[in-house]
């Protein structure tokens, strides 16, 4: 019952159609409805992660940290959460479109968006991924407001525990800075490796937790199935600095509501200190605020919301005609 009320609270297909303004391109639709869909869930690193939103000194690169609730912890910027997800967004929205389109996803964007939408120098503006994470386009003459809303987050861990730094056990990581093999020496020779190519930086370690909350507004099935397989995506992908290699995640939903939350990251911090986080949402503790009655899907009922991708796809492409 809960996933039918659920999808029953859901934005009509038609709202992710784009309009033609008169001798304009198209644009997506500014739809504003009153529904809203809350995800939450737990992020654990499954390998070094880099959060990093400011300049490091010389060859030396530093893990953003902040206080909160009295400790000191590693950060995780609401920018470098949804900047990773929404190009793991365009990466499953290219392959269900190929999948539509004898292979090919180029036509189909061409046929229905007027452009192969490029993240982030060339914005359609059009599209699904940019309905839901909004943008500007090339000319910067048309925008879209984001409908997915992130929020900062912090390890549940302090720093001291968590981080590879100057201060720990471990000490920081050591790598070798990227131009060394281009800098010649006095005679004309590639200077080899040494100490002073060195690159120092800090890292978050594996196993360190990071309770999220992302809101997504005017809700169609497809925005919130779509979100789920994206952050999966994600998180094989990496986020952070250097995330070719790190930045490496395994997420936990711990709830797919409807309405608002009447608690926030910092409540979730405290809940996962004291061990009762994921119960919180199993036992139905952690309240929700909706006009119609909340619907909350937890553990096999998010898998199954899930796996309405590709139903939900397919009402997307036969509403864009």
């Amino acid at each position: 019952m809960s996933l039918e009320l659920f999808i029953n609270q859901m934005a009509e297909m038609e709202s992710l159609v784009p309009r033609e303004p008169k001798g304009g391109r198209k644009v997506a639709q500014p739809t504003f409805t009153r529904q809203v869909v809350t995800v939450v869930g737990l992020k654990t690193t499954a390998a070094r992660f880099l959060p990093v939103s400011h300049e490091g000194h010389s060859n030396e690169t530093y893990v953003d940290k902040v206080e909160v609730l009295g400790k000191q912890r590693a950060e995780f910027i609401a920018r470098k959460l949804k900047g990773i997800e929404r190009r793991a967004h365009m990466a499953l929205f290219r392959e269900l479109a190929a999948r539509v389109n004898d292979g090919e996803w180029q036509p189909f964007f061409e046929e229905h968006f007027g452009t192969p939408c490029v993240i982030p120098d060339g914005l359609c503006i059009a599209c699904w991924n940019c309905s839901l994470f909004g943008g500007l386009d090339a000319a910067g003459q048309r925008a879209t407001f984001s409908r997915a809303r992130y929020f900062d987050t912090y390890s549940v861990e302090e720093t001291l525990a968590c981080v590879s730094m100057l201060e720990s056990e471990e000490g920081m990581g050591i790598g070798n800075q990227v131009y060394e093999d281009m800098v010649a020496n006095k005679e004309g020779k590639a200077r080899g490796r040494g100490s002073e190519t060195y690159h120092l930086y800090e890292y978050v370690k594996a196993g360190t937790h990071f309770p999220f909350i992302t809101l997504i507004e005017s809700p169609t099935l497809l925005d919130v199935t779509g979100y789920l397989h994206a952050v999966r995506r994600a998180d094989a992908h990496g986020y952070g600095k250097y995330s070719a290699n790190h930045g490496k995640f395994d997420t936990l939903f711990l709830a797919v509501a409807t309405g608002y939350p009447r608690f926030s990251v910092l409540d979730m911090l405290e809940w996962a200190e004291a061990g009762a986080l994921e119960t919180r949402f199993a036992n139905g503790e952690a309240q929700f605020d909706a006009l119609d009655e909340a619907a909350v899907l937890t553990g096999d009922g998010i898998d199954t919301l899930a796996d309405k991708l590709q139903e939900a796809f397919g009402e997307y492409v036969a509403a864009l005609g």
